[in-house]
Parts: C-alpha cells; sequence; structure tokens
C-alpha cells in the first residue's frame, strides 16, 4: 500500500511538490594521479517534497558527526545513501541550482522513499 500517494494530495496544498533531477551514482573511476572522481547516470527528472528535518533525525546526524545544512525529501522511487556491501550510494538531488547529497535513508518502500539530503557547496 502506497500510504504516501494517499496523504500525498493533503500535504500538497500545504507544501507543493518540486522539479528535481536525480544523479544516481555509478561508483567512481581512479585518475592517473590515483585520486577517485565519481560517476553518475544521466539525470533523471522526479518530482519532491522538501521538508524540514526532524529533531529526531537532527540527534541522529549529530551522533553520526555529521555537519551541514539538512533537508528531507519524499519522493516516488527507491534512492540510496552509502551501503558498501552493494557498492551503492552518493546519489545526488539537483533542487533549482542546489545540490543535495543523500546522506541517510530513513524510509525505502516499494512505491516512496524518504531521504535526508546534505546541501553541497
Amino acid at each position: 500500500m502506497n500510504l504516501h500517494a494517499i496523504v500525498s494530495g493533503a500535504v500538497r496544498r500545504v507544501n507543493p511538490y518540486t522539479d528535481a533531477l536525480v544523479y544516481r551514482s555509478r561508483g567512481s573511476t581512479q585518475q592517473a594521479d590515483y585520486s577517485r572522481v565519481p560517476e553518475y547516470e544521466d539525470p533523471v527528472p522526479v518530482r519532491v517534497q522538501k521538508q524540514a528535518v526532524t529533531q529526531a533525525d537532527l540527534r541522529h546526524l549529530d551522533n553520526l558527526n555529521q555537519q551541514g545544512v539538512f533537508a528531507t525529501l519524499y519522493t516516488d522511487g527507491n534512492w540510496c545513501g552509502l551501503n558498501r556491501t552493494r557498492q551503492q550510494g552518493g546519489d545526488k538531488f539537483v533542487i533549482g541550482d542546489e545540490t543535495w547529497l543523500v546522506v541517510e535513508v530513513p524510509e525505502i518502500w516499494p512505491d516512496w522513499t524518504r531521504v535526508i539530503v546534505c546541501l553541497q557547496v
């Protein structure tokens, strides 16, 4: 059951969807100087609901010693934070002229995902 689809109509009246591009990470390649450069698949247009991070999520990020400007994105589909065993992670969302890196995936369901993103400079 897609609960996000059920409630998104009501939430949309207060917080409308925003157009975004998502870049799914393909890992990285090693350069001649042995530095690593990330690679991404072609961008996919998506619609997201951008919300503030909850206090519980902020405490969790603080315990992970992560600092920055954070937001929560609700979107259809499955997007990844870091999963070393599956060699996944590093997905990016571009909203307007801002780039947001997925740092945590607190909720992942068959039809939608809630991700915590950090603004990149």
